[in-house]
């Protein structure tokens, strides 16, 4: 928890926003990431990267996930389908790897691509008595772009010294006063940097779930051993917050009879006290790669920025908590992404501030139930701003919309007591996560496809 004044004074901030779509605008009709535009690699990442609406109009380019859902079938069928597998048979067959010197642009082009190929692969995490047809359409399709996107990723990887090397996007923005240093109330949902986030003796901490868990499970699981996500609150107000649940020993959720409804019903407790108003949760996400030797590696590029200002804490009737109107009311948050034309510009921390005016593309696996807008008619024509989709999970006044507390446990097996997060390190979530993720099946499919290759 972080308790921002609201009379803080903002950094000067770049405006940038018209200049990421004009330079959006001209990377897709020049090189991006060799200096030939029609080189093998550009052509490659573009089909990858972009989705053509039901209107005509392009979206993805610069998108920090591919545009694809469970229910595609962009890439798995028709035309694209056929283009992707001779892009990425020419890829392999030139080596056009050996054209990109730039370490900054090798790692993002390996991370981008094992995005797809992660997409791809919907079998691996399959019980081995269920036969892979029962699963999602297009299954050959799929081993067939896993087959040649497998080897791409692997020819781009850095070793761990390059790795070590990339640049700290974070710091770098930092650095260049790009954002304002805390919230404004005049601007709610503009983006903001915390000067120090990560700095072990300032005034937040990065909190660890129990033993091996994960902090951010539903994060980690959406974006498998490819990025790092890392919890962040104000250091004194979360511990002494924590520490007064756990002697409190009050329990998360109570049985209760709600109005309208028949029988009684597991609800949160309204006796949990409550955070105060002007609380701060951050989530940064980073990029997570593997090397050369196949070692998964943390990067100090930061991929995202996510932070939740809590403006009040409704008092609200139980069992009517969980209402998405309602989380928009008491809640202010903010973003900020990785942008690959900033990234490469040479002239700034490649982070952009999202915006109201952006397209909320939800890339949440978790969220999304696989819809896929593109293949639709009926997709939408209206604007709808990517902070509903924040707070639209994250609901509840208070502690409450934090999931680690109300989706911790079961309820009807027994009183769930203790707080779920306690003070850690990034260092020590990293190897954590790192451990879990070596150890998930899309990996070892990605991993095993790497050392069958070398017994060939």
């Amino acid at each position: 928890m972080k308790y921002a004044s609201a009379a803080a004074v903002a950094l000067a901030a770049v405006v940038w926003w018209s200049l990421w779509h004009v330079s959006v605008g001209a990377a897709q009709r020049t090189a991006f990431f060799t200096s030939d535009s029609r080189d093998v690699t550009n052509r490659l990442y573009v089909l990858l990267h972009t989705r053509v609406a039901p209107d005509g109009q392009e979206y993805g380019f610069d998108s920090l996930d591919p545009l694809l859902w469970s229910e595609t079938n962009y890439l798995l069928e028709g035309k694209s389908h056929r283009e992707a597998l001779a892009l990425a048979d020419e890829f392999l067959r030139t080596h056009a790897e050996r054209q990109m010197t730039d370490p900054l642009r090798r790692a993002i082009l390996q991370r981008d691509i094992w995005a797809v190929y992660d997409w791809a692969d919907q079998s691996s995490g399959q019980p081995a008595d269920q036969p892979t047809d029962q699963g999602l359409p297009h299954q050959a399709e799929r081993r067939e772009l896993m087959a040649t996107l497998g080897p791409i990723v692997r020819r781009l990887a850095l070793s761990p010294e390059q790795l070590a090397a990339l640049p700290n996007t974070y710091a770098d923005a930092l650095q260049r006063h790009e954002f304002p240093a805390a919230y404004d109330p005049a601007f709610p949902n503009r983006a903001f940097l915390p000067p120090d986030l990560f700095d072990p003796a300032g005034p937040w901490v990065c909190l660890g779930a129990p033993e091996q868990e994960l902090a951010a499970p539903t994060h980690d699981t959406s974006f498998v051993a490819r990025s790092d996500f890392f919890v962040f609150a104000g250091r004194e107000a979360t511990l002494a917050y924590y520490r007064q649940l756990g002697e409190m020993k009050t329990p998360l959720f109570a049985r209760m009879q709600i109005p309208g409804m028949k029988d009684p019903a597991d609800v949160w407790n309204p006796e949990v006290p409550q955070f105060p108003a002007g609380t701060e949760f951050a989530l940064v996400r980073q990029m997570v790669l593997p090397d050369r030797d196949g070692i998964l590696r943390p990067t100090k590029v930061t991929e995202s920025v996510q932070i939740r200002h809590y403006t009040r804490i409704p008092i609200v009737a139980p069992g009517m908590t969980r209402d998405v109107d309602l989380a928009a009311h008491f809640q202010d948050p903010s973003e900020i992404e990785l942008s690959r034309v900033l990234l490469f510009s040479g002239r700034h921390s490649g982070l952009r501030g999202v915006t109201a005016a952006d397209e909320p593309f939800l890339i949440f696996p978790a969220m999304t139930q696989g819809f896929d807008q593109f293949q639709e008619q009926r997709m939408r024509t209206s604007k709808v701003s990517p902070f509903v989709m924040c707070t639209g999970c994250h609901l509840g006044p208070g502690i409450e919309s934090m999931m680690s507390f109300s989706t911790r446990g079961i309820p009807g097996e027994g009183p769930v007591l203790s707080p779920r997060l306690a003070p850690t390190t990034p260092e020590l979530e990293t190897r954590k996560v790192l451990d879990w993720a070596g150890k998930q099946e899309q990996w070892k499919a990605l991993h095993g496809m790497w050392a069958r290759q070398d017994s060939d």
